[in-house]
């Protein structure tokens, strides 16, 4: 039962990575990167978790519960305790794109006199740009991060050959700052929630989370249905912000000291697309 478990529940995650992933990708994430934090959520929930029998949770228990060497515990220890939530270590890992366009712009082989980057030969395994690749990304193929520095427009072609940087950052796609603040304003919640409701051990009342579905709508009711949607989400989050807001100019109006302040919401999203198990199918392509 265990296992059927897990699998299910691996399952239902991976469906939900595959868009995680393709927002990554898109902002030039690694799964280097992605792997680091990663590993870092794991031992923290891990920490944190309600002490068996009263006992702190140690590194080899931690270890034994994640799967992660006691080596690679002990570390991500010392980080949580000395920076906190602090992801910096592993936004530094960057993938072979970022890094040829750090060292032309930073190392002197590729630099001109004036400090500019230099237009460089393709061929040339020296001081060319497939002597640069090769420097700062090993057995990379040059011509698979010429495609992907071309392709995200950070680089160019001449006339004669060679290649010109035009951006000191890789950013291989259109990264909407609003996905972020989604990401943190909205599934973080959903996906708490999701903790919180599952918990056997909970004394408190389940948050509420609601989704009206239909796996057989008429094609021809898509556009009525997103224009329902999104009226009435928006009536429903007016309303709650109203709310909201009336109790905090009441707080703030009241005589007494104001009490510690609760974060509390309400969220509602659309989707149009594959379910989870369609997108483990392979057809999450219906859904970009």
């Amino acid at each position: 039962m265990n296992a059927d478990i897990q699998v299910r529940m691996l399952n239902a995650v991976y469906a939900c990575l595959l868009p995680i992933a393709r927002l990554l990708l898109r902002s030039g994430v690694t799964y280097q990167q992605f792997e680091a934090v990663a590993k870092r959520a794991f031992v923290r929930e891990a920490m944190f978790e309600s002490p068996l029998r009263s006992r702190p949770m140690n590194t080899s228990r931690i270890s034994v519960k994640t799967g992660l060497s006691r080596k690679d515990v002990k570390r991500l220890r010392e980080q949580l305790a000395s920076s906190a939530e602090d992801v910096s270590q592993a936004a530094s890992r960057s993938g072979p794109p970022a890094r040829v366009l750090h060292a032309w712009h930073v190392d002197p082989r590729f630099i001109q006199s004036g400090g500019l980057p230099r237009d460089l030969q393709f061929q040339n395994d020296v001081d060319g740009f497939s002597g640069l690749v090769r420097s700062v990304a090993g057995d990379v193929p040059a011509g698979a991060v010429r495609a992907e520095l071309r392709r995200s427009g950070a680089i160019e072609e001449l006339p004669d050959g060679q290649l010109r940087v035009v951006k000191r950052h890789y950013v291989p796609g259109s990264v909407d700052e609003k996905a972020i603040t989604v990401m943190s304003g909205m599934v973080f919640p959903l996906a708490s929630g999701i903790v919180h409701n599952s918990d056997p051990s909970r004394t408190t009342d389940g948050f509420i989370q609601r989704f009206a579905f239909s796996e057989a709508l008429p094609s021809a009711s898509i556009n009525e249905f997103r224009r329902r949607s999104r009226v009435a989400a928006e009536q429903l989050v007016e309303q709650m912000d109203d709310w909201l807001a009336d109790y905090e100019l009441q707080s703030n109006r009241s005589e007494k000291a104001p009490s510690a302040g609760v974060t509390a919401g309400i969220g509602v999203f659309y989707y149009e697309g594959p379910n989870a198990e369609q997108a483990l199918r392979g057809l999450s392509e219906t859904g970009r």
